[in-house]
């Protein structure tokens, strides 16, 4: 599969693109299902993750799961022990289920999670974190019988995933943003969106690789996230720099 993402990362910006002129949830979900369906997913959610002992549902900001395992997710109390669940919250890389859980070692209920969502042809997944400048924000996990893991289509899902949690938040809690960066902020990280480096972009604005760096921190803080693909994309979507 991986053959049909050779330019996954002009898939990832086309797909922003489109998901750039979309004003609410449900067009969203529909157009998500379709890209992550290319890829071989057919199941996702974009969520926050609760405390043990409380409910998920409060937190979901996009449902793509399948008819009947939200539900049963709910009613077995799933989030209190799916083992992918709880690794979103350690890590800001992004990571497919294999790579961090195995049955062997795995706890009972951490083995029924799983082999449940098997029941509804989740059997491979990936996932998202998205980290803030508080931490820990909320998930796009994703699932499919046998779903394109190709470094490229990783790449590529990455971007949109970071996008889709956006978008969604913007859909469903809509606010006003007034333009925070400023213009050599904004001409750093357009210069990093399209892959220069700290020297290239300090050499292309005639300043100290060191000054291109303090421009991307101060970036980076205004719009309250971490890493360069963070900030670009970010930066992108609340239309400080265009593509």
């Amino acid at each position: 599969m991986s053959g049909r993402h050779f330019n996954a990362g002009r898939d990832a910006l086309d797909f922003i693109d489109r998901l750039s002129t979309l004003t609410d949830p449900i067009t969203v979900v529909s157009a998500l299902r379709d890209k992550l369906a290319s890829y071989g997913f057919h199941a996702f959610l974009v969520t926050g993750l609760p405390e043990i002992g409380d409910r998920i549902d409060p937190l979901v900001l996009l449902n793509g799961w399948p008819p009947g395992w939200f539900e049963l997710y709910l009613e077995k109390s799933f989030s209190d022990w799916d083992p992918i669940a709880a690794h979103c919250k350690t890590t800001v890389d992004p990571f497919a289920w294999s790579d961090v859980y195995h049955d062997e070692g795995a706890l009972t209920r951490q083995r029924e999670v799983m082999h449940r969502a098997r029941d509804f042809d989740m059997i491979e997944g990936f996932c998202v974190p998205i980290h803030g400048e508080a931490g820990f924000q909320a998930v796009v996990t994703m699932a499919g019988d046998r779903p394109d893991l190709s470094r490229q289509a990783r790449s590529a899902i990455h971007l949109m995933s970071i996008y889709a949690h956006g978008k969604a938040t913007d859909c469903l809690r809509p606010a006003r943003r007034e333009h925070v960066l400023t213009v050599r902020e904004r001409e750093v990280l357009t210069w990093f969106a399209i892959g220069k480096t700290t020297e290239g972009v300090a050499e292309r604005l005639g300043v100290s690789a060191g000054t291109a760096e303090a421009h991307f921190e101060n970036a980076a803080r205004k719009l309250g996230v971490r890493g360069r693909t963070r900030t670009v994309i970010e930066a992108y979507r609340r239309g400080e720099i265009s593509i």
